[in-house]
């Protein structure tokens, strides 16, 4: 490009306009979930762990699908 003074070829115009978009594009930030929120998912999911807890299974049982490497 040392002859094209002041001269973009198409992509490198379509490459700068994206770097300027990319820089321009504030990261997005995710709410925090509420305090009630949250203490209810982890009262739920202490729930759910002490009913499986309570499921007696045979060590014998196989599951219904086959692992292959």
């Amino acid at each position: 490009m040392q002859g094209m003074k002041g001269k973009m070829t198409r992509r490198q115009m379509a490459g700068a306009m994206l770097a300027a978009t990319a820089a321009g594009q504030a990261p997005q930030s995710t709410p925090a979930p509420a305090a009630g929120e949250l203490q209810a998912a982890q009262e739920q999911n202490r729930r759910t762990g002490d009913l499986l807890a309570k499921v007696k299974l045979p060590l014998d049982a196989e599951p219904a699908f086959h692992f292959s490497a």
